[in-house]
């Protein structure tokens, strides 16, 4: 066993201990109270999610399923660290890179993939929310709607234009010293619209919608109610769309609105253990890989530039 593969497989044991030192949680003992079945179950609800999303993933991206298995787990893995659009996109974006895909394709497909987790765990929440509804909920709701319109819209505006030379995109890249990269907007846009066609897109949302359901029977040994498992679940996914960094109180408040107090650390603890299973695979990343498409994008963009200065 070389270094490399002794780093990964302590990887998500060292981040955890880290973790506990930072928020002075005992995570050993937390989990040592939890029943075993509980975790079982949720370790493998999370990782039958995973296998259903990364069958959409490897249909849009053109991967193999382990590739595209191996970027989800670690795009939510270092997703916990690092947030936003340089966590998880770009992280499944370099993975997908090791199978020759191009590093601007890659990371368009990876923020698209993302449209359709927003979307369809949007709609499965109101749809479910009825089932028990809270007037504190109202801000989730407006949360949820406005995703699905926000996501929706730009999905639309990249279909509508790709393939196009937008005047006030070049505008806005001018202005931020951004105009050599057009080019990147332009073959992401591409991208997006050749890989995801309207054919796909039912058969993409009903793989979403599958996962989640799947994930929401890991709780299932804590609260006996699927239905209200789903609630619980999708209330919590809902929770992390709020535009604060790490959903901090919005999504333990999500679950504390439906669950006993002694749930919420548990499951809360439950998530980060198995998104830390994730850096099992950071060998994944192959940061001189990395440099070469980063040095390609430079020059590609300089060469853009001066011709068509």
């Amino acid at each position: 066993m070389n270094w490399k593969t002794l780093l990964s497989a302590s990887l998500p044991i060292l981040v955890l201990f880290l973790y506990s030192i930072l928020f002075h949680v005992n995570i050993i003992l937390s989990l040592e109270k939890i029943n075993i079945i509980v975790i079982l179950s949720f370790i493998a609800s999370y990782l039958f999610q995973i296998l259903f999303i990364a069958i959409r993933d490897s249909k849009i991206v053109k991967v193999s399923l382990a590739n595209a298995y191996k970027a989800r787990l670690l795009g939510n893995a270092v997703g916990l660290l690092v947030p936003g659009w340089a966590g998880q996109e770009l992280t499944r974006a370099i993975v997908y890179n090791r199978e020759n895909k191009e590093l601007i394709d890659a990371f368009s497909l990876s923020v698209a993939e993302a449209s359709f987790d927003v979307i369809a765990g949007s709609i499965i929440f109101l749809a479910i929310l009825p089932l028990k509804f809270y007037a504190i909920e109202f801000l989730y709701i407006l949360v949820a709607i406005g995703n699905i319109a926000g996501w929706g819209i730009g999905m639309a505006y990249v279909y509508s234009t790709a393939g196009r030379h937008i005047g006030i995109e070049k505008s806005i890249l001018r202005l931020a010293k951004f105009d050599q990269y057009y080019f990147v907007l332009l073959k992401g846009k591409d991208a997006i619209k050749n890989n995801i066609s309207d054919i796909n897109i039912i058969y993409y949302f009903a793989l979403t919608i599958a996962g989640y359901l799947v994930l929401s029977a890991g709780i299932f040994p804590l609260v006996h109610n699927y239905f209200y498992d789903i609630l619980v679940t999708m209330s919590y996914f809902v929770a992390t769309l709020f535009p604060i960094p790490g959903a901090s109180g919005v999504s333990e408040l999500a679950l504390a609105i439906l669950l006993p107090s002694t749930y919420v650390f548990d499951i809360v603890i439950l998530e980060y253990v198995c998104y830390s299973l994730g850096y099992i695979f950071i060998g994944e990343i192959n940061i001189s890989e990395l440099k070469k498409e980063m040095k390609k994008i430079r020059e590609y963009g300089k060469f853009y530039q001066d011709s068509k200065s």
